[in-house]
């Protein structure tokens, strides 16, 4: 049985694509284009269960189109329709500890060394030069926050967590 803690959020599985079995992921980190990839987990009603992976292709910058091992028509992976996709942490191999883009730290838990606990990543907008993390606050409210390396203060992959150093009063904007 594969547990919540041993695989990380990637995106979401679409609507079908074409007759043969294809599927839209909508990912947050791309990772699953890495060679050594070889199954993606999905929440299937609670439980994450691996999928293989035949074939896949990036559609764009937040989507690609994926088929699965024994997958091979429509009515097939209809099961798989919005199932919540994960990439498995022991796949990472020589890239754990490292980011491969920002929107992996989507899940995380944020926190700045001086404010404390500030929420949890829900979204990581790359679309401009400058990215920005939209920050969900422990109390509901919304926060927007730029991300760059120098405002890392310490990074654990393994546990989600993300800490910064943040400018004086940038809190305050928000």
């Amino acid at each position: 049985m594969i547990h919540p803690d041993e695989v990380f959020y990637i995106g979401r599985l679409g609507s079908t694509h074409g007759l043969k079995g294809e599927l839209t992921l909508r990912f947050t980190d791309d990772i699953f284009t890495s060679e050594d990839c070889k199954y993606l987990v999905c929440d299937i009603d609670g439980l994450l269960v691996p999928f293989f992976l035949e074939d896949w292709r990036i559609r764009s910058s937040e989507t690609a189109i994926v088929k699965f091992e024994g997958y091979d028509d429509v009515n097939a992976v209809q099961i798989l329709q919005n199932a919540d996709v994960y990439y498995p942490k022991s796949a990472v191999g020589s890239q754990r500890g490292e980011l491969t883009s920002w929107k992996v730290l989507t899940g995380f838990a944020v926190s700045d060394v001086t404010a404390g606990v500030l929420g949890t990543v829900t979204e990581v907008d790359d679309t401009s030069a400058n990215t920005l993390l939209v920050v969900e606050s422990p109390d509901g409210k919304e926060l927007v926050l730029p991300m760059h390396p120098d405002l890392v203060e310490a990074l654990d992959i393994d546990a989600r967590t993300l800490q910064l150093r943040l400018p004086e009063g940038l809190l305050d904007i928000n």
